[in-house]
């Protein structure tokens, strides 16, 4: 790409070269193509490829940008580090692994397996361990580590030493560790921190309204020797407060750097001038922004709708019906040009009943993760051990599955037999000195799992596999314990995509650690992206899509703004929230809200949002308030046009 096809503020965001910078892109501006041809514009300058690092916050975001690159660059882009934050963070930890009291091979826990570290110190402090103070206990510990909660609690201060010496003799780490330990690492070892400093002396971050407290800690060593900083972010989409986000970091930076140079990408290539409108003056009401008027290049385009219903089922069967519509009449190409947004998952049910009537498929985002299948875990689990032989918890989940006979009481005397040892449950199943009437299946299990586990590093990855498959047993038992044929296929199915996953890794020249590692990042918050059907989702996971015509709903006041977020004086996230929602639309928006809402059985009574009061009214259409209006009318011919196309279509078949 040549720097004529930028625009002027683009082209000085990709060629500035004064030092740190701040890129205040608004949605639809073009920001990752500004930072993909930054990348490119210093590449093209002969600045070293292992200088430059490039940061976001999703593995989706991550592979997109180094697939632009790879387009621009060929194959030299292959050299440069694009990841996620956490996925930066695991290279550290990998790489200094001993100055951090771990190994190279370190597990990361997921949520289930923190659960069950966490059980076992409260158990061991004879404390309750019961599943909501556990979940309760794991939230506080990650506050206290990201530096959100006071340590004034002399207990919760005790209870996180014991569940990281945990984590530390298992080898080890949380989510959080990525950030935290990284942070340690580079504070405590100046060597260390130089070597990444030099890594880092071109550091670009994307999405930077979403970084948290540590993140900005973690990127403050990074830069502070050379100041060579970009950061790319909207302050106007800074949604995820509630975990850990902190929209002033945006306007910290200029206190922290002095020399700052910011730049306004306000020139939309998403939406219309229309839905720009309406988003650019709702988002004004809020009083802590930098501030930018986004500005369409689409032209005026369709009004925005309001829509008044009288309950949830009809505001289903209305977005339904104008799906139907706008398909039948080619307003739209495909399904997936449409997506509803909600405040709350709840209000989805009504529009998915609907929207099976009217038989248009849909997808809805957050499903059970392909990660979470009981029979993916297992698998897993039977990797990570071999990985990583300290790992009790995967021990113990391998041990299970399938059963054994090993029951609770023999794996708590060879617990304490290998706290006695000072080894792993694996080391001790193949300890000379361990006496049970179960030794016998303990030792040919721990022999079958290293076994396994030579195949797995020093043979055919395909054979490997299939030993893991065979000998432990797993795959009979996936089969024995379906409800039916379906169900095992469908199972085993799931098993077969992770083994062509294993495949691939091993192919381009990757080892089992690096594997885990790489399920774990991958398994973290990129949902899935279906192809052919309607979008149902909350507006948080919307954030960075984008849609031809898109439907909001629960337009109401305790909906959306959300009673709790206006009870913690949390309005302007909301309102920002609002602003993500109503510009993922390219073409047509629609805002809708019902006069009875039911929640678990109960109706209650509704207002329309003040969201819908604070936009210019002049792009505004409330379709219901007045049935002579130009866009009621176009409504009718809408209809009238989609019957027509159904009678032709049904002509065709005859």
């Amino acid at each position: 790409m040549s720097g004529n096809q930028l625009n002027q503020a683009q082209y000085e965001a990709v060629f500035y070269r004064g030092g740190p910078m701040l890129v205040l892109a608004g949605a639809g501006s073009g920001k990752t193509r500004v930072i993909t041809e930054r990348i490119a514009a210093l590449v093209e300058r002969d600045v070293p490829h292992d200088a430059i690092t490039a940061v976001t916050f999703t593995n989706k975001a991550a592979k997109e940008m180094r697939e632009r690159l790879f387009n621009r660059l060929g194959d030299t882009a292959k050299a440069l580090r694009i990841c996620t934050f956490h996925a930066l963070g695991l290279a550290m930890l990998r790489e200094h692994a001993a100055l951090l009291e771990r190994k190279s091979n370190v597990s990361i826990f997921s949520i289930s397996e923190q659960k069950s570290a966490m059980r076992s110190v409260l158990s061991d402090m004879k404390l309750p361990s019961d599943a909501d103070q556990v979940e309760r206990l794991l939230g506080r510990v990650s506050l206290l580590k990201n530096g959100l909660l006071d340590a004034a609690e002399n207990q919760l201060s005790v209870v996180r030493e014991a569940y990281d010496a945990l984590l530390t003799r298992m080898n080890a780490v949380d989510f959080d560790d990525l950030m935290i330990l990284p942070i340690r690492l580079l504070s405590e070892h100046r060597d260390v921190q130089a070597l990444w400093q030099s890594r880092c002396r071109h550091l670009l971050v994307d999405e930077y309204q979403d970084s948290s407290r540590v993140q900005y800690a973690f990127i403050g060593l990074l830069t502070e020797a050379t100041g060579n900083l970009t950061v790319v972010g909207d302050d106007d989409q800074s949604i995820y407060g509630w975990r850990g986000a902190e929209v002033k970091n945006l306007f910290q930076l200029e206190q922290d750097f002095p020399t700052l140079h910011t730049v306004r990408l306000e020139e939309n290539y998403r939406s219309t001038n229309s839905i720009l409108t309406a988003a650019n003056t709702l988002i004004a009401n809020n009083g802590e922004r930098l501030g930018k008027t986004l500005r369409s290049n689409l032209g005026q385009g369709k009004a925005v709708r309001i829509w008044e219903s009288p309950n949830g089922d009809e505001e289903g069967h209305r977005v339904a019906a104008d799906i139907k519509a706008r398909k039948a009449t080619a307003e739209a190409k495909g399904w997936d040009d449409f997506c509803i947004l909600y405040r709350a998952s709840f209000l989805s049910r009504p529009v998915e009943i609907a929207l099976r009537e009217a038989s248009i498929p849909y997808h809805v985002s957050g499903g059970l993760s392909f990660f979470d299948r009981a029979e993916i875990q297992d698998s897993l689990a039977y990797l990570r051990l071999m990985a990583n032989p300290a790992d009790d918890l995967a021990f113990m989940r391998a041990i299970a599955r399938p059963r054994r006979g090993v029951g609770a009481k023999a794996l708590g005397l060879l617990g304490e037999f290998a706290w006695k040892h000072e080894c792993s449950l694996l080391e001790a199943c193949l300890h000379d000195d361990l006496e049970h009437r179960l030794s016998h299946t303990l030792r040919e299990f721990g022999e079958m799992v290293t076994g396994i586990e030579h195949m797995l590093v020093h043979g055919e990855p395909d054979d490997a596999f299939d030993a893991l498959l065979e000998r432990t047993q797993l795959e009979a038992a996936i089969r024995n314990e379906a409800a039916d044929e379906d169900e095992a296929e469908r199972r085993m199915n799931n098993v077969m995509e992770l083994r062509r996953w294993w495949l691939r890794h091993r192919e381009d020249g990757g080892d089992l650690t690096s594997f885990l590692q790489h399920v774990f990042l991958a398994s973290n918050k990129d949902d899935d992206d279906p192809e052919g059907q309607v979008r149902l989702m909350t507006v948080h996971a919307a954030k960075g899509l984008e849609f031809d015509h898109v439907y909001i709903i629960g337009v109401e006041d305790g909906l959306f703004p959300h009673k709790n977020a206006l009870e913690e004086k949390r309005l302007e996230e909301e309102r920002r929230l609002m602003y993500v929602a109503m510009t993922r639309a390219r073409y047509r928006l629609t805002m809708a809200y019902v006069r009875v809402r039911s929640r678990y059985g109960v109706k209650e009574k509704t207002t329309p949002s003040l969201f819908l009061k604070e936009p210019d009214q002049s792009v505004l259409r409330w379709v219901d308030k007045d049935l002579n209006s130009e866009e009621a009318k176009e409504e009718v011919d809408d209809a009238m046009a989609m019957f027509k196309a159904i009678a032709e279509k049904a002509k065709q078949k005859q």
